[in-house]
């Protein structure tokens, strides 16, 4: 079972980052969002209809993936890349990374061009952003993006690994991120029947969020007491309890200001972001992916280890 833990992990690492995202027809998580929004169809618009709907969307994500592993175990290997092509679907290196390279890349070019691409990244109006403030909004969803979109699932698959349910673990968290990006909003009609979502995802980003400024700090050692430092004092401002930690200490670590218009100013007296930041912040986010995956399999690895010397001590 060990074995297969660490196989499982290694082999969708390397399905991310060589095939990146699967076709949206066969992407487990198009799947999820599809089902959510079917039941949000048919849901009360209330917190006990949205308690209801984020049960059923948990239950049902983790039972069909658990399932599907067991069904595969007819043919040799199909468990292994079943449980790979799973645990893949629960984060997004390549995506992430190329998608801010490729925004941020044309800001330079066309800044209207680059508006319209944002929303793939940011929530807020795109309109009337300056170069600055665009490239702002890269290098803060970079920082956010990596906690949700990679770090998380990476964190509950190896907190549940040695229990046998670590897919499962990450397919639940998963499900929680799915339901907040798309229900979780305070508007009007969403409010109430959101609410369970938007905690639950709160709740779960809670420790990665941060450990998540450790790793960042590790990643630029000549900037990781400022990286801790800004942190500490800036992770207050923003409206959600996590997204502050990740984005203040990575604007720490760069020395730069990060601003959305009208809701928070992190590291104030540091430099105007430049379209030159978005290839230093990408440059750094990816020491610090690369250290998180370094530490993800040292401990697998360690795991396994431990297995091996308790089945000698059985042996002898």
């Amino acid at each position: 079972m060990t074995t297969e833990i660490l196989a499982v992990f290694l082999l969708a690492i390397a399905f991310d980052i060589l095939l990146g995202e699967p076709p949206a027809k066969i992407h487990p998580v198009v799947w999820i969002g599809k089902f959510i929004a079917f039941l949000r169809a048919h849901a009360r618009p209330s917190r006990a209809g949205g308690i209801a709907l984020a049960i059923v969307v948990i239950v049902a994500t983790v039972l069909s993936g658990h399932l599907a592993v067991k069904a595969a175990g007819y043919v040799p290997l199909l468990p292994l890349l079943v449980s790979a092509y799973l645990f893949k679907s629960t984060f997004a290196i390549r995506c992430l990374l190329q998608v801010s390279r490729d925004i941020g890349q044309m800001i330079d070019r066309d800044m209207d061009e680059a508006k319209s691409m944002l929303p793939a990244l940011v929530g807020r109006d795109t309109t009337s952003l300056s170069r600055s403030q665009a490239s702002s909004a890269v290098i803060e969803s970079l920082s956010e993006n990596y906690v949700d979109s990679i770090l998380s699932p990476i964190f509950y698959y190896l907190l549940f690994a040695p229990f046998g349910l670590g897919l499962e673990a990450a397919l639940a968290f998963k499900a929680i991120s799915t339901m907040d990006s798309m229900i979780g909003y305070k508007t009007r009609g969403l409010k109430e029947l959101g609410f369970a979502g938007a905690k639950l995802d709160d709740l779960a980003n809670y420790i990665p969020a941060r450990l998540s400024i450790l790793l960042i700090a590790l990643a630029r050692p000549g900037r990781a007491l400022a990286a801790l430092r800004a942190a500490l004092r800036y992770h207050g401002a923003t409206p959600s309890p996590n997204s502050g930690w990740p984005m203040a200490a990575l604007a720490g670590a760069l020395n730069i200001r990060l601003e959305k218009p009208g809701y928070y100013v992190l590291v104030e007296d540091g430099e105007e972001p430049e379209t030159s930041d978005v290839p230093r912040a990408l440059s750094l986010m990816q020491r610090v992916i690369a250290f998180t995956l370094a530490v993800a399999f040292v401990i697998l690895s360690a795991e396994q280890l431990k297995h091996w010397q308790e089945l000698l001590d059985i042996v002898r």
